[in-house]
């Protein structure tokens, strides 16, 4: 019996690609503008944390990392991590799990949209499907993150010259200044 293989994810990865596009353009600028206000405080924690692991050190370097399970559970948690070696190298790295739960509120309604926009091109969208493009737009959200990382670490005090990465953990992370 052969197995059912999720083959039309590319198809239906292209064929909403515009509507995702245009729904994490608005995303990311609904993150931009949380982080940015006072409604939240998870800006100024997440700028504390890094300080904290960056304090009274010369060298290594900081990395922030979106994690996998994170936005398949929907716990949307970074691993943040001081690095005294090369980043994912250095076994017990001083790190914090930092949650930023509450500037994805509303990624649910993303989801919605982009279901009904797979339900007008394909017939009978299945669980599975669903869940693959949902880890798919939301991975595209976390790698999008990195220009506003960017502008955390530029906003930062930047005495030490510690360089700052961002990515995904244990994948390529780009670096993003220095703190």
């Amino acid at each position: 019996m052969n197995q059912y293989k999720m083959e039309r994810i590319p198809q239906m990865k292209e064929s909403i690609g515009g509507k995702a596009d245009s729904l994490m353009s608005v995303r990311l600028q609904s993150i931009e503008n949380l982080l940015r206000s006072d409604k939240v405080s998870v800006r100024k924690d997440l700028e504390l944390v890094m300080e904290q692991l960056a304090a009274d050190r010369k060298e290594g370097s900081l990395v922030i990392c979106f994690l996998r399970s994170s936005y398949i559970l929907g716990s949307h948690e970074f691993y943040i991590a001081f690095y005294e070696e090369e980043p994912f190298v250095e076994e017990e790295p001083d790190s914090v799990y930092f949650s930023m739960k509450e500037v994805f509120d509303g990624l649910e309604e993303d989801w919605r949209e982009l279901d009904e926009t797979l339900h007008e091109h394909f017939i009978r969208v299945i669980s599975g499907e669903k869940a693959e493009i949902h880890r798919w737009y939301t991975e595209r959200i976390y790698k999008g993150l990195d220009r506003i990382m960017r502008e955390i670490v530029e906003d930062m005090e930047k005495g030490r010259g510690i360089p700052a990465y961002y990515g995904g953990y244990m994948e390529e992370v780009k670096a993003i200044g220095c703190i």
